[in-house]
């Protein structure tokens, strides 16, 4: 009956790959500026104390992290994101093809206002850094760069005792967050 939090768990063990397609892009030269842009929305959000859902929150507090960089990646499809390294390519697609995952836990209309919700974080400043200014600031890259390595340090590993109850209140703090 809580077949998805295994599954969105195991999206936690390639946050360090996922987060370096995102650096990837974000540092492209080719890639247009919508995608550079939410690469550095969906990194900002991984250090954002202001999350859909507490860090701290056992069990579930990094699971919207790997949500948001997957409906991120999906919303980078239609941008340009220029000529790219193969295996950067290859992690983009696999998280925009697990973003239909998320569509079969919480439904259409939810997954619809996080998925609008992701298109928003390129508007939101985290710790004084818009994402404009991420993308044309090599430093504040760098900034961010250091603390995603700082908070991927501090990170331990996700512990469900009770799946079923970890589903229900993952999917209670979107429905509130994402109202």
């Amino acid at each position: 009956m809580a077949a998805h939090i295994d599954v969105f768990k195991g999206w936690a063990d390639t946050i360090r790959q996922d987060t370096d397609a995102f650096k990837a892009l974000l540092e492209s030269a080719t890639a247009d500026t919508a995608s550079r842009r939410l690469a550095a929305a969906a990194l900002s959000y991984l250090v954002s104390r202001m999350d859909l859902i507490p860090d701290w929150n056992e069990g579930i507090g990094v699971l919207d992290d790997v949500m948001v960089l997957r409906v991120c990646a999906q919303l980078t499809q239609g941008c340009d994101r220029g000529t790219l390294p193969t295996h950067v390519e290859v992690s983009l697609e696999r998280m925009a093809n697990e973003a239909d995952k998320i569509t079969g836990f919480v439904g259409g209309v939810l997954y619809d206002k996080l998925r609008a919700y992701c298109a928003k974080l390129v508007d939101h400043s985290v710790r004084g850094r818009a994402p404009s200014q991420i993308v044309d600031d090599a430093p504040a890259r760098k900034a961010l760069y250091r603390e995603i390595d700082d908070e991927l340090k501090r990170s331990v590993p996700i512990v469900v005792n009770d799946p079923v109850d970890a589903e229900v209140r993952l999917k209670a703090y979107l429905t509130h967050k994402l109202k």
